[in-house]
């Protein structure tokens, strides 16, 4: 009698017959004690609006992370959306291939979206890289929720960073919570930056906690180094750098800065960062004449933002709602003292010695940073190098790609819903309203995708030429120039006169 196949090989049958790409990644495969096969080397597709030129927590999330994976051996490619004329493909350090897709900007650097209208750009990206793992980031991002719907109805292993926290009560956040139910419903697995970021997305998707891992992330301590001598000896300066918009409290901080500048007159504030809540610092200094305690840098490039943290005693972060704070990080990585509210995963990040936590109002703030000035004048705080040798072993890029890396080796044995069990979980899970409007979705993308498929068949596509991974090429071209001599360039061809 023939042996029962198991949901693994389904799973890669069904795969080879609708991705034939994807079949050959699965070769990687490497039986293991017990019969079993792991998947070694992945190829992974990060996509989200956020990227670089723009700079911000998901930006360098993806970056970093992207950078410890080819280390690792893995293919990884980038796809996000045009940038200006940053548009096609462009290649990042250690051959990091970005995609620059030719898509519309709807409202702060996040796509307009139809749904279809990606496909055939997405399904490009995917057969050429011959992708095995979509990984989206952001609920903000409408490309990574096009990338996995379109994904799922590839037949690919999709893995979702949620990087934020919303709330349950206002209409953007309802919205956001019922596409996210959407999205998330068939999606391989989940991933939070924090713990209170793992509740607050199974509360708001639906999700059974088991498919959800928290990671946090990580800071480059080589690039957030401390600098004392960069120090005003004869000043205590507050440093914050942070989007000038509500959720980060800037209204908490215009009303701080004039109380404390009138008890501490050698106290001053240096502020990094740009939005719409500009106005209001600008206001508060105008009317209490503070010009030359509170210098406002205006946007910060992210090479700038050390430069900035070292010339402070203390970082003040001022935010309303936070899944983890990479600035506190930063700051602390520097060797400053941290003051900062207590909201969403920020009591999760740095230890109690290293954090002064307040409530997110004027007064408790003031009161926060009136101990770690009177600590800062009676010299107990330690040293920043001290400070940066703690932070630096806590977190970790290299870390975090490890974690990640075991999410995709758990989702790569996973089997992909077929069409009708997809239309069955989107009804079930999503409501019956929304739920069936989806899953005329799901079925209309299906057909697109069979019409694409037969006007230009995936062994058309070209497959591109691995620039990371364990065929790279550009590896190998670059050891092969290392161990042979130098060649020289052909002489040009003679120049001629053509009437």
């Amino acid at each position: 009698m023939g042996q029962r196949r198991t949901a693994s090989s389904r799973a890669h049958t069904r795969s080879a017959r609708t991705h034939p790409h994807k079949a050959d990644a699965d070769s990687t495969r490497t039986p293991t004690v017990g019969g079993r096969a792991e998947l070694v080397r992945h190829s992974i597709c990060m996509v989200s609006d956020f990227f670089y030129p723009n700079m911000g927590g998901v930006e360098s999330h993806i970056y970093q992370l992207s950078q410890c994976l080819l280390e690792k051996g893995h293919k990884v490619v980038i796809a996000t959306h045009a940038y200006g004329d940053r548009r096609g493909i462009r290649y990042l350090t250690n051959g990091l291939k970005v995609y620059y897709l030719p898509l519309q900007v709807m409202y702060n650097q996040s796509t307009a979206t139809t749904v279809f209208h990606s496909l055939p750009l997405l399904r490009c990206v995917f057969v050429r890289e011959r992708v095995t793992v979509v990984h989206a980031h952001s609920s903000f991002s409408a490309l990574a929720h096009d990338a996995l719907f379109h994904a799922k109805t590839m037949g690919l292993n999709t893995v979702f960073t949620d990087h934020s926290l919303f709330g349950f009560a206002d209409v953007s956040s309802v919205l956001t919570n019922k596409l996210l139910t959407v999205t998330l419903c068939d999606t391989s697995h989940v991933v939070c930056v924090s713990y209170t970021s793992k509740e607050n997305t199974v509360l708001r998707a639906a999700l059974p906690p088991e498919r959800v891992s928290v990671i946090p992330n990580a800071v480059d301590p080589e690039q957030f180094t401390p600098e004392p001598a960069r120090r005003h000896g004869d000043r205590i300066t507050v440093v914050v750098v942070s989007r000038l918009v509500y959720r980060k409290g800037i209204d908490l901080l215009g009303g701080i800065i004039p109380e404390l500048c009138a008890k501490h007159p050698d106290l001053c504030f240096l502020i990094g960062g740009e939005g719409p809540k500009r106005i209001v610092l600008e206001e508060v200094r105008e009317k209490y004449q503070l010009h030359d305690r509170v210098r406002l840098l205006g946007a910060l490039d992210h090479k700038d933002v050390r430069d900035v943290l070292v010339q402070g005693h203390i970082f003040l972060n001022t935010s309303l709602t936070e899944a983890f704070c990479m600035a506190i990080v930063e700051g602390a990585s520097c060797g400053l003292q941290v003051v900062s509210t207590r909201v969403g995963g920020i009591p999760e990040v740095l230890p109690d010695e290293l954090v002064t936590l307040c409530e997110p109002t004027v007064r408790s703030l003031c009161d926060g940073l009136e101990m770690a000035i009177a600590r800062q004048q009676a010299g107990e705080v330690p040293s920043p190098e001290t400070i940066h040798k703690q932070v630096r072993t806590l977190y970790t890029w290299r870390n975090v790609a490890d974690r990640t890396e075991k999410v995709y080796n758990g989702v790569a044995g996973q089997e992909v819903l077929s069409l009708d069990r997809r239309v069955l979980r989107l009804r079930s899970h999503c409501g019956s309203v929304a739920g069936s409007v989806f899953a005329l979705f799901a079925i209309l993308d299906f057909l697109f995708l069979l019409l694409l498929r037969w006007l230009v068949p995936d062994d058309v596509i070209d497959v591109a030429v691995d620039a990371s991974g364990p065929n790279s090429r550009w590896r190998r071209d670059v050891l092969k120039t290392r161990t042979e001599k130098p060649i020289t360039a052909p002489a040009p061809p003679p120049l001629t006169n053509h009437s």
